[in-house]
């Protein structure tokens, strides 16, 4: 009677438990820590377990699953990975062509700046777009390069003073880009719902 009675109370704490299911999978151990954070600041409960390749993978409650989707979004988890000018520029093949050269190194660039703008507090995410013409050296009037900017920042976080700042750093990041060819776009995230953090 004893053993039947543990087997019951077993079976319906077992019943109680929430199915998990993964929320994210193959991240780096940083991101999956990041992700964690915000969904345990926010009440959701969560735990990590070992992927493939060193990778971690964020699991919750099945019932909790949409709520820290929704919660991740707003807050821009788990960061994008943005490659480096090491990593775009690793050679596949034994020899690349100059513009293929032209187009990661301007990529490379690109993400480069886009990593440092997205340190920035109140920054979600970021994008950058360089145009570096290919101009003839020999040209009297030479194409000037550009560079777009797409934030996306926080509901409660205005940054539009930090404009000037970003289009300086751009500027220093690309040689010769004069600060009117810099354009900057800030997209704020709406607030969210009432009761949700």
């Amino acid at each position: 009677m004893h053993r039947l009675s543990l087997v019951i109370a077993a079976a319906l704490l077992l019943a109680g438990c929430d199915k998990e299911t993964t929320l994210h999978s193959g991240l780096e151990e940083r991101q999956a820590n990041l992700v964690m954070a915000a969904l345990i600041d926010a009440g959701i409960s969560c735990h990590k377990a070992p992927g493939e390749e060193g990778t971690w993978n964020v699991m919750v409650s099945e019932p909790r699953f949409a709520d820290a989707v929704n919660l991740l979004e707003r807050k821009g988890l788990p960061r994008r990975p943005h490659m480096g000018v090491g990593e775009v520029f690793k050679k596949t093949g034994m020899i690349s062509s100059p513009s293929e050269e032209r187009i990661r190194f301007m990529d490379a660039l690109a993400q480069d700046i886009a990593r440092t703008i997205s340190m920035i507090d109140g920054v979600v995410d970021a994008r950058v777009h360089v145009v570096l013409p290919e101009n003839d050296p020999f040209a009297r009037n030479a194409l000037p390069s550009s560079a777009a900017v797409a934030i996306r920042s926080r509901w409660d976080a205005d940054i539009t003073d930090l404009v000037p700042s970003v289009k300086g750093l751009v500027k220093n990041a690309i040689e010769g880009l004069q600060p009117e060819k810099i354009m900057v776009t800030i997209f704020r995230d709406s607030p969210p719902k009432k009761g949700v953090k």
